[in-house]
């Protein structure tokens, strides 16, 4: 019974963020609509935006984890474009709300775990060591890239195909991490 009622929770949060502002969703409104009680709720999710999280984690995070090298962060980024478009009524009713700076927030977390790895990487194929500020310099940097795209894309309409913007993007980028982790290195900036 608990499964299926945080089950029933996630699937009549998706259903009204699909149709209305984040903003205009509340608990009592979800535990109306699914026929759960507000403890119930709060047994599963802290909140309104513990639900998103605990969804965008489930069904996207664990994707983007299996792509987390440098010769496959390309399937994580087209990923994270592709489930965007998929739920794009939600992701739109949630990036036009009081919402946004949290959900943001946690993206940047989301990707800057992705990168770290991208750029730990890199430094043992190449065998070099790099400053800490540096290797945190190399990942903000590539974060704002792909973030920016992504909200720009977003804020746009999402109408260009995720893979013609990940094919642009491989051009503008590719090897440009592990050529940037080696140019740190021989910068030797202090």
């Amino acid at each position: 019974m608990k499964k299926h009622a945080k089950d029933a929770i996630i699937e009549t949060f998706k259903e009204l963020v699909s149709r209305k502002s984040i903003d205009r969703v509340t608990v009592k409104e979800i535990c109306d609509h699914c026929g759960v009680n507000r403890q119930t709720f709060y047994n599963h999710f802290s909140d309104i935006m513990a639900v998103f999280k605990y969804i965008f984690y489930e069904e996207l995070a664990l994707e983007i984890a299996q792509n987390r090298t440098f010769e496959t962060w390309g399937g994580g980024f087209l990923a994270t474009m592709n489930y965007t478009k998929r739920n794009s009524k939600m992701i739109l009713h949630i990036y036009n709300s009081s919402y946004w700076p949290e959900a943001n927030t946690y993206l940047t977390h989301l990707s800057n775990r992705l990168l770290d790895f991208v750029v730990d990487e890199c430094k043992q194929e190449l065998d070099v060591d790099l400053a800490e500020q540096d290797h945190k310099f190399i990942v903000n940097f590539y974060r704002h890239v792909f973030n920016g795209l992504l909200i720009d894309w977003v804020d746009e309409g999402m109408t260009e195909e995720p893979e013609i913007i990940l094919k642009k993007l491989l051009i503008m980028i590719r090897g440009s991490i592990p050529r940037s982790v080696e140019a740190f290195v021989k910068a030797d900036i202090k």
